[in-house]
């Protein structure tokens, strides 16, 4: 694996790989090796590129399933009366119903804090116009990955530019590698018609009584017209941002979407956003 280390550097390692294609694997596992993923991806031969695909999913994935899984529960806690399975007891409540209905005993009067599930619905919105290329695309599937991980069903993938494709309907079943592979067969073009991408968002959650979205771009919208009015019409849209998106302009949406903002601007900044905008 030495040998594609030495010239000009991805250039080289993309001509190594495409005629050493055994080397993939231990290529894309290397630590710290996505970015180097997305600089050498698109000077890869198809069947290469297709294979390097499937090894930098595992690790997309498993990256995905550490993020999902950082301790962020979804609903919101409540106080319910009784001793559920799960829950933590508030002895002071519990005491004050135990000394207005005594009669009810103990268990019956406990005061529990549960987390109750919400019929909410999630749709994330990727931009796959030209300049979504390198590492923001691998950011992007780690994105993707990580929402499927979360909802598992309730959750609706659309890649947009100046037209929106359905990766993921609300009411399909696809899995969180799947979804990454879609991703990366894309085809990067066109303007950012993100009014558009917003429109088939809400038809996707529309028979839910909460919906939330996740926008990801990297560029402000410059097509289909001002998506404002649109971003309001969610009862919470947060977005990521990437370089060179100006942030003060994409923040508007999440402004008027009342939901979170994140600049991202390298692998490492990624987990705290998607967690941010999940919470």
């Amino acid at each position: 694996m030495a040998g594609y280390r030495e010239g000009p550097y991805h250039y080289r390692i993309a001509q190594y790989l495409n005629t050493h294609p055994g080397d993939l694997q231990e290529f894309v596992e290397t630590a710290n090796s996505l970015d180097d993923f997305a600089k050498v991806f698109d000077m890869l031969k198809p069947r290469v590129r297709a294979l390097a695909v499937k090894f930098a999913s595992r690790i997309i994935t498993k990256t995905a399933k550490q993020i999902a899984d950082t301790g962020y529960r979804s609903g919101k806690l409540k106080i319910v009366k009784g001793f559920p399975e799960t829950g933590e007891i508030d002895l002071d409540r519990s005491l004050e119903y135990f000394m207005d209905e005594p009669e009810r005993g103990i268990l019956d009067n406990l005061a529990t804090y549960n987390r109750l599930r919400e019929k909410s619905a999630f749709v994330i919105m990727i931009d796959h116009s030209y300049s979504m290329r390198g590492l923001k695309i691998v950011l992007a599937a780690i994105t993707a990955a990580t929402i499927a991980y979360h909802f598992k069903t309730d959750f609706s993938v659309l890649a947009f530019s100046n037209k929106v494709k359905v990766l993921k309907a609300i009411n399909h079943m696809t899995g969180p590698e799947k979804v990454v592979e879609q991703l990366f067969d894309l085809k990067l073009q066109g303007d950012t018609n993100v009014r558009l991408a917003l429109e088939e968002g809400l038809k996707q959650v529309s028979d839910f009584a909460e919906k939330k979205g996740l926008i990801l771009t990297d560029g402000s919208w410059n097509t289909g017209g001002n998506p404002l009015d649109m971003a309001a019409k969610y009862d919470k849209l947060n977005v990521i941002g990437f370089p060179p998106a100006n942030p003060d302009k994409v923040k508007l949406l999440s402004n008027r979407g009342k939901g979170e903002f994140a600049f991202v601007e390298t692998e490492k900044q990624i987990a705290n956003a998607i967690i941010k905008c999940l919470n």
